[in-house]
């Protein structure tokens, strides 16, 4: 990932590997894609259809127990998990806002999936309220294969609104 001042090259680091909008309220997934080496992920939740959901990233539609994470919401104490069956808590503010999130992945098969995101949510509309972060780290077990799909799940098996939408891009 490092800039080299001589290189001419004309093409993007940057790959586009997924592209998915839901149509209608739905879990939010990128579908498969090619595996690389380094990931960048966007996915943006439109109103949660009800509750107060949380969102986490699943990889490879992975339900073990093989994921943990560290994260602070609004700046505060950090909160861990660890040995979790959903996946990499990226989110904490709960509400059915809109929220957006930016991941970083370093995807090389024989390691541990190291992720970087950050997160912020809508919360009451208007200028009068100020949105809230979510910063978290975390990290997929798998040392047997890359990543070829991104779901972001919500806790508490709620649909995400009309008009989410992940983007997954990558290199090697």
């Amino acid at each position: 990932l490092g800039w080299d001042p001589a290189d001419t090259h004309t093409t993007n680091f940057w790959e586009e590997l997924a592209s998915v909008e839901l149509g209608s309220a739905g879990g939010l997934s990128s579908g498969t894609f090619t595996a690389k080496k380094y990931l960048w992920v966007q996915a943006y939740t439109a109103d949660a259809v009800s509750g107060s959901p949380d969102g986490y990233v699943e990889f490879n539609a992975d339900s073990g127990t093989n994921y943990s994470h560290r994260r602070s919401h609004n700046g505060g104490a950090d909160t861990t998990g660890t040995s979790d069956g959903i996946g990499i808590r990226i989110d904490g503010s709960g509400g059915t806002t809109p929220k957006f999130h930016n991941m970083f992945i370093v995807n090389n098969s024989a390691n541990e999936k190291l992720v970087i995101a950050h997160s912020i949510t809508q919360q009451t509309a208007g200028a009068g309220a100020a949105p809230t972060r979510t910063e978290s780290v975390g990290k997929w077990v798998n040392t047997s294969s890359q990543i070829t799909r991104v779901d972001i799940i919500n806790q508490s098996a709620i649909d995400w609104g009309a008009g989410s939408i992940i983007k997954v891009w990558g290199s090697d």
